[in-house]
C-alpha cells in the first residue's frame, strides 16, 4: 500500500515537471534539442514510474506470468527508466553547452548593440542635421514666399492669379488701382458682392473664353479684352497668361495685364486719319510714288498716278521706280543720295505709261521718314498742256522774231543807205538816223535773244561758239548806251591797255556776237544806272591769259543788303522804277552758255561794286 502511494507521488512529481516542461516549450528559444530531451526523458523516467505502480496489479502480473521473459522489469528498467535518464543526460549536456553558447551571443549581441547604438547615433545626427537644413530650407522657402508674395501685391503691373477651374481669383493692387478702385479690399468686395471675378468683365463670354484657353499648358500672349471700371466705363486690357502646375497636380495661372485703351484708342484715331490721308491723298490732282531710299522700290501709290500711267496698284507696287515709271532715268530721284544732304529736288522727266506712251511731268522729290524708316515722296504733275502751250508759244515767238527781223532790218538798212551820203545827210540828220540804227539793232537783238533766253531756261538752246570780236561788241554797245549814260550824267570810261577799242581785229572769243551783245549791254546798263550822278563806270577788259578773258565792270555805290544774295536770280531788282529784274539773270545764263563765271563784288568801305566776268577765248 505504501509503493503504491509512494509511485502515485513519484508520479506525479514527474508529471508536474512534464507539465511545466511543456507550458515553457514556447519560450525556450536556446539549446531546443536538448530541451526536446528533456521532455522526452522526463517522459520515460515517467512511464517507468508508471510501470513500477502498474507491476503492483494483479492483471498485469498474470499476464506477464505467462512469458518467460520479465516485460515489467525491461519496460520499467530498460524503457522508462534507463532510457529516460539517457535522454536526460543527453538533454542536459545540449542544455548546458547552450549557456557558453548563451554567453558568447549575449557577448556578440552587446557587440551589436553597441554598434548599433553608434549607427543609431551617427543616423541622428544626420536625421538632425537633415532636420535642421529643412527647417532652414523651409524658413528660406517661407521668406521667398513672404517676399513673392509682398512683390505680387506691391508689383506695379496689374497681376491676376487663380487656379484654372477653381475659385476664388486674386488681384493685386495695381489691378485694382487699373480699374479705378482705393484699395483692393474694396475692389474684391464689390466682385464677391456682384457675383464673383467675372463682374469685373464687361461681357462674361470674354471671362470664359480667357478662362478656358487656361485650361491647357500653354501661355496666352496678347490677349485683348474688354473689362469694366469702377464708375462703368469699359476698359481694353492686354493680357499675357501662362500656367504651372501646383502640388496638387492642379493648374495655377498668372495674367499680367496692361491698360490699352489709350493705344486702342490712338490706333482707331490712326486708322481713322490714315483713311482721312488716302482720302486727301487720292482726291490731289498729283501723282504721289512713295519709294523706299535704299532699294527705289514702290512702297505705295495714290490713285491719281493711276489715273495718269493707267497702271493698277497691284501692277506697281514692289516695282523699281526708275526702271518702270521713269524709262531708266534716275536722273531726279537717283541725285538725293545719303551724302548729298539735300532733301528736296525737282525738273522734269517723262513718265512711263501702261500703254508704252511717254507722259511729260514736273517730278518733285523729297526725303520723309516712314514707319522709322527713310523714304522717298515722289509727286507727278502733268505738264503735257504746258508743254503743248510752250510749244505754241515758241511757234508764235518764232512767227513774230521772223516777221519783226524783216520790217527792222529793212529800216536798218535804209539809214545805212542814207547815212552813206555824207553831203546830203548831215548835221542833227545824221545823228537821228545813227540813233535810229542803233535802236533797230537793238530791237533786232531783242527779239532774238527773247527765244534765246527762254531756250537756255529750259535747257534747249544748242550753242554753236564762233570767234566774236569782243572789242567790236563793247564798241557797239558803248555806242547804244550812249544817251543812257549822258541823260544820267554818268561816264563810261574803257581800260583795255592798248588801242584795241578802234581796232576791227583785236581781242577775240568763243560765242555768239548776240549773246555778248546782250550780256554786255545788261550789265553795263545796270551798272550806268546804279551810279550816283556824275560817277563814272570803269570797264576793264584784259588780255587772253591761260585760254580765259576777263571783264571788269566796276562803278560807285553797292548792291542793297536784301538783293546781295539772290543778285542773279530772276526777277531780283530794288530801287528801279521800271526795273524787270531781268538783265542780271540773262546775263548769267549767256555766261554760262558760252561756258565762263560771273561773280559780283560789293564793298560797304569802299562804297564800290563790281562785276567780274570770264568767257573763253577764241
Amino acid at each position: 500500500m505504501v509503493e503504491s502511494l509512494f509511485g502515485m507521488a513519484q508520479m506525479g512529481v514527474l508529471g508536474g515537471i512534464l507539465l511545466v516542461l511543456i507550458r515553457a516549450d514556447r519560450d525556450v528559444i536556446r539549446a531546443r534539442r536538448g530541451y526536446l530531451c528533456l521532455k522526452i526523458g522526463v517522459m520515460l523516467v515517467l512511464f517507468g514510474a508508471f510501470m513500477n505502480m502498474a507491476g503492483t496489479l494483479s492483471l498485469f502480473t498474470r499476464a506477464t506470468d505467462r512469458h518467460p521473459i520479465d516485460l515489467y522489469f525491461f519496460l520499467e528498467q530498460g524503457v522508462g527508466y534507463t532510457g529516460g535518464f539517457t535522454l536526460l543526460g543527453i538533454g542536459l549536456w545540449f542544455w548546458l553547452s547552450s549557456f557558453h553558447v548563451a554567453e558568447s551571443s549575449l557577448e556578440h549581441l552587446d557587440d551589436e548593440v553597441h554598434s548599433l547604438g553608434r549607427e543609431k547615433a551617427g543616423l541622428t545626427r544626420v536625421i538632425e542635421r537633415e532636420i535642421r537644413q529643412r527647417k532652414t530650407v523651409e524658413a528660406e522657402l517661407l521668406r521667398l514666399r513672404e517676399h513673392w508674395l509682398t512683390m505680387y501685391k506691391d508689383a506695379p503691373i496689374p497681376i491676376m492669379r487663380g487656379s484654372s477651374g477653381r475659385l476664388p481669383i486674386e488681384w493685386n493692387s495695381a489691378f485694382a488701382e487699373m480699374l479705378g478702385y482705393a484699395s483692393l479690399q474694396e475692389m474684391v468686395e464689390l466682385a464677391r458682392k456682384s457675383g464673383g471675378p467675372h463682374s469685373i468683365w464687361q461681357y462674361r463670354i470674354d471671362a470664359e473664353e480667357l478662362f478656358a484657353g487656361l485650361q491647357v499648358e500653354r501661355p496666352i500672349l496678347g490677349y485683348e479684352t474688354r473689362l469694366v471700371s469702377k464708375d462703368g466705363a469699359p476698359l481694353w486690357v492686354r493680357m499675357d497668361c501662362m500656367t504651372t502646375s501646383d502640388a496638387e497636380g492642379g493648374r495655377l495661372f498668372y495674367c499680367f495685364a496692361d491698360d490699352v485703351t489709350d493705344r486702342r484708342i490712338a490706333t482707331k484715331s490712326l486708322a481713322h486719319n490714315e483713311r482721312k490721308l488716302r482720302a486727301i491723298m487720292d482726291a490731289m490732282p498729283v501723282g504721289l510714288v512713295l519709294l523706299d531710299e535704299k532699294t527705289r522700290e514702290i512702297v505705295d501709290v495714290n490713285t491719281p498716278i493711276l489715273s495718269m500711267t493707267g497702271f493698277t496698284r497691284k501692277k506697281l507696287i514692289g516695282q523699281v521706280c526708275c526702271d518702270f515709271l521713269c524709262k531708266g532715268d534716275a536722273s531726279v530721284c537717283l541725285s538725293l543720295d545719303e551724302d548729298d544732304g539735300r532733301d528736296f529736288m525737282s525738273g522734269e522727266c517723262d513718265l512711263l505709261m501702261a500703254d508704252g506712251s511717254s507722259l511729260p511731268v514736273l517730278q518733285s522729290v523729297s526725303r520723309v521718314m516712314v514707319d522709322n524708316g527713310p523714304c522717298l515722296l515722289e509727286a507727278f504733275v502733268d505738264i503735257s498742256e504746258q508743254k503743248r502751250l510752250e510749244h505754241l508759244k515758241e511757234d508764235v515767238d518764232r512767227i513774230v522774231a521772223h516777221d519783226l527781223k524783216a520790217p527792222i532790218l529793212g529800216m536798218i538798212n535804209a539809214c545805212n543807205v542814207l547815212l552813206m551820203d555824207e553831203e546830203i545827210v548831215q548835221g542833227d540828220l545824221r545823228e537821228i538816223l545813227k540813233t535810229i540804227e542803233q535802236q533797230g539793232r537793238k530791237v533786232l537783238r531783242m527779239a532774238g535773244m527773247a527765244m534765246t533766253v527762254y531756250k537756255m531756261e529750259a535747257g534747249t538752246y544748242e550753242h554753236t561758239p564762233t570767234p566774236v570780236n569782243f572789242m567790236m561788241v563793247v564798241t557797239n554797245v558803248l555806242a547804244e548806251l550812249q544817251d543812257v549814260a549822258a541823260s544820267l550824267e554818268v561816264t563810261v570810261d574803257v581800260d583795255s591797255g592798248d588801242e584795241r577799242t578802234t581796232s576791227h581785229h583785236g581781242l577775240h572769243v568763243l560765242g555768239q556776237e548776240m549773246l555778248y551783245e546782250s550780256m554786255f549791254a545788261n550789265l553795263l546798263k545796270n551798272a550806268i544806272e546804279a551810279s550816283p550822278r556824275k560817277g563814272t563806270v570803269t570797264v576793264d577788259v584784259g588780255e587772253c591769259d591761260a585760254g580765259i578773258v576777263r571783264l571788269c565792270i566796276r562803278n560807285a555805290g553797292v548792291i542793297p543788303l536784301e538783293i546781295r544774295e539772290t543778285f542773279f536770280e530772276k526777277y531780283v531788282t530794288s530801287g528801279k522804277v521800271t526795273g524787270t529784274g531781268l538783265g542780271t539773270y540773262s546775263a548769267r545764263l549767256v555766261v554760262k552758255t558760252v561756258g565762263g563765271d560771273i561773280q559780283v563784288n560789293t564793298s560797304d568801305t569802299e562804297n564800290q561794286t563790281s562785276v567780274v566776268v570770264t568767257v573763253p577765248c577764241a
